[in-house]
C-alpha cells in the first residue's frame, strides 16, 4: 500500500503543523459500531495514542495509523489539497475516498 501527499497538501499542512506530527485516523460513525461506516481524517499531535499500531511509509515520512483500518485504503492512495474547496482530499485508483478530509489537532486531556 502506498500513501503520497501532494505538494499542495504538504504546503497546506505545514501552514498549521509539523509534517512529523501528522497521523491518519479512521473514525467510526456514532450511529453504528460498524467499521465500514467510518471515515478517514488527518490528526496532529496524537501519534502516541494506543489505537495506532501501524506505520505507513509516505513521502513526508512515517505516518501512524490503525492497522485494522488499512483495509479501507487501496494500493495507491493520495492526499491532496483542493484550494478552490479549501479541503484536503483522500483519493485512490477507485476515485475519492474522502472529498473533505479533516485535519484536526488532538486536544490533550
Amino acid at each position: 500500500m502506498k500513501l503520497t501527499f501532494t505538494d499542495s497538501a504538504i504546503t497546506e499542512i505545514q501552514k498549521r503543523y509539523e509534517l512529523k506530527d501528522i497521523s491518519l485516523f479512521y473514525a467510526v460513525g456514532d450511529d453504528c459500531g460498524c467499521p465500514s461506516t467510518g471515515i478517514f481524517m488527518l490528526k496532529a499531535h496524537d501519534a502516541g495514542m494506543a489505537e495506532y499500531d501501524a506505520i505507513i511509509e509516505t513521502n513526508i515520512g512515517p505516518v501512524p495509523a490503525q492497522k485494522w483500518a488499512l483495509v479501507f485504503l487501496d494500493s495507491d492512495n493520495v492526499i491532496d489539497f483542493n484550494a478552490g474547496q479549501h479541503a484536503f482530499q483522500l483519493k485512490s485508483e477507485r476515485g475519492f475516498l474522502n472529498m473533505n478530509l479533516l485535519l484536526e489537532q488532538t486536544v490533550a486531556q
